[in-house]
């Protein structure tokens, strides 16, 4: 009788201990802790490559230096494995260099897998036009009045010129001090004639070419039209600005 009850207490224990096996295996092969799974991770070395690939193929200026820094790279998952090519591009229109930010388009053989954000600052040395001189408002720009040097325009305000001929016969909308940086809302267009200017007024025709002088009736900008009395008729006629002498009669 009491061997009959221990068979019975180990085989009750034997059922205990192997149904709790069984559950274990099954929790084992539906939540693998461990494993090797096949596929590849782009390096991070490969994305700033094709960031800063993608910005120097960009720049309209050669001899613009850019320096990357603070690059980061979001979104970058595991793939399948094959061969790997970016297609980088740039959502909207902003200037390339501050901090930019960029989209990547990962495939493998040749199908789209995952789209990759790509960030950085941007550190842009550029030429840019400063005053050699105070200039004062209304004062129009001339060639000496400007000189260019290398500076970050990544620190700059937008609109900072880089060329000299976009400041020069141009009229300061406010005083600046010699050394300054001009930009674009400094400065606007000149006239280059005003009300009771004496002008040659120009008329050609066949190979014929007549001109008369004339008083100018309001200001105007080269290659505009303006109002002109013929001062021996005193007619007013509309002719087209050449310079500061010179005004065209169209027939």
């Amino acid at each position: 009788m009491m061997k009959s009850a221990c068979t019975i207490i180990l085989l009750a224990c034997f059922m205990v201990f192997g149904f709790n096996f069984e559950v274990k295996s099954d929790d084992r092969a539906e939540n693998p802790k461990s494993g090797h799974v096949s596929g590849q991770t782009i390096p991070e070395s490969r994305f700033q490559e094709a960031f800063s690939g993608y910005i120097n193929s960009r720049l309209e200026k050669e001899n613009i230096e850019i320096i990357i820094s603070k690059f980061s790279v979001y979104g970058n998952k595991l793939l399948p494995a094959g061969e790997v090519s970016l297609r980088i591009f740039q959502k909207g229109r902003e200037e390339l260099y501050g901090y930019v930010r960029l989209i990547a388009i990962v495939s493998v053989d040749d199908v789209p897998r995952t789209e990759v954000t790509l960030s950085g600052w941007i550190d842009a040395f550029d030429s840019v036009v400063c005053a050699s001189r105070r200039l004062n408002k209304g004062e129009v720009i001339a060639k000496n009045d400007v000189y260019l040097t290398k500076k970050n325009i990544s620190r700059l305000h937008q609109g900072t010129l880089t060329d000299m001929n976009q400041a020069i016969g141009l009229m300061l909308n406010h005083d600046i001090k010699e050394n300054d940086t001009l930009k674009e809302g400094m400065l606007k267009r000149a006239p280059i004639v005003k009300r009771g200017d004496m002008v040659t007024i120009l008329a050609e025709m066949g190979g014929i070419r007549v001109t008369a002088p004339g008083k100018i009736l309001e200001k105007g900008y080269q290659g505009e039209y303006v109002r002109v009395q013929n001062a021996i008729s005193k007619k007013n006629v509309h002719a087209k600005v050449v310079n500061d002498s010179t005004v065209m009669v169209d027939f």
